[in-house]
This record gives C-alpha cells, structure tokens and sequence, in this order.
C-alpha cells in the first residue's frame, strides 16, 4: 500500500481543522501539530496559509469540474442533432457535486463557510474556479431553453446556483426541518429530486413582473 505524502497529510488536515473550526480560527501551527510534521513542510508545498487554503480548494474542485465537463461532453456526443433536454444538462452539473457531498463531508463543510461569508477574500478565489463550469453550462441551456432572453437565464442560473450551494452545505439541517421525513442519504434520489426542482424552474414560461 502505498504511503501517503506530507503534501496529502497536510491537505487533509487543513480541511478537517478549517471545517471544524473555522478558516480563520485554524493556525498553521494548529495544522502541523496535528499532522505532525513541522512548518518548514507548509512553505515548502504551499508558501503559506493561504497557499494552503487554495491547494484545499484545487484539490476537490479541479476533479468536480473535470468530471462535468465529462458529463457534458458526452451528452453532445449523444445529441448531435437535437437539443439535449435540459435534466440531462442538470444531471451533468449537478450529480459530481453531490457525490462530493456524499464522500467529503469535511470539504462541504469548509466550502459552506466561504460562500456564507462573499466579503472574505478566499471566497472570491473559490468562485473563480467555477468561471469556465458557469460559461460551459450557460451555452449549454441557452441552446435548450431558446424561449428565454439572456438576461432571464441569467436570473435561473442564479436561482439554480443557489438550489445547489443550499444543498451542498446545509443539508444537515433537512432531517431536522422535516423531523426526520426526509434525509439525505442516496445520491441518486437527491440528484433527481435536485434536479425536477430545477428543471421546473429554468423551463418555466415567461411572466410579466408585478
């Protein structure tokens, strides 16, 4: 079996203690005793905390974006000629996020305090890494709801944005909201929940503003 890197260590810590305490509240002194390996290996992999901060982030979200990118591609594979039905385009963009949901817990938890708190400066640095997921996606419904103007998807992709960072980092609180009728623990049954939510919305006729 092979022996995991000082690097990984470092990583996987960082997350674990940013989750549980906080990115703030978290020291590099926290993380390497932790870890246990001096500080001299946090400069020599990441520079600094918040070169740290940002391996965390990379390490979850490169994959998470490979893997749509994946999704989508194959669905333009598949719908040369036609349009591809728009909870397919969700699946794509949906389900990787919620399998990371499922298999990192610690990371949601980390990623739910940044997007809580938009003025801290890592919170932009995580936005940036979905710039090319929310272009690819864009084009990809402006070609299946060819009913809206672009200025209307814009508004449902915000909306729907918002379904999925909810659904990411509070899921938590939906057992307790429903007293214990609903739970997450299928990935399927949320995406496809996730998803008829979403769908309704963003192929919703147009409606004139009170």
């Amino acid at each position: 079996m092979a022996s995991v890197s000082t690097k990984d260590i470092l990583l996987d810590t960082a997350e674990k203690l940013f989750a549980e305490k906080g990115i703030k509240e978290t020291s590099l002194r926290d993380i390497t005793a932790l870890a246990n390996v001096n500080l001299a290996s946090v400069n020599y992999h990441f520079g600094s905390k918040d070169g740290l901060i940002n391996g965390v982030i990379v390490r979850r979200i490169n994959p998470l974006n490979e893997e749509r990118f994946r999704l989508l591609e194959e669905l333009n594979e598949i719908y040369t000629e036609r349009e591809v039905p728009v909870e397919k385009i969700l699946y794509a963009l949906l389900i990787p996020g919620i399998r990371l949901c499922f298999s990192n817990p610690h990371f949601l938890r980390f990623a739910g305090q940044i997007v809580s708190d938009p003025d801290q400066e890592v919170y932009h640095i995580f936005v940036s890494q979905f710039e090319q997921v929310f272009k690819r996606f864009r084009d990809a419904f402006k070609c299946s709801l060819t009913h809206l103007p672009e200025h209307e998807l814009m508004w449902r992709m915000h909306f729907l944005i918002g379904a999925m960072i909810h659904t990411w980092t509070n899921h938590s609180g939906l057992n307790w909201l429903s007293g214990g009728i609903c739970k997450l623990n299928n990935e399927e049954e949320v995406a496809n929940r996730l998803i008829g939510f979403c769908s309704a919305g963003l192929k919703a006729p147009l409606v004139k503003l009170i």
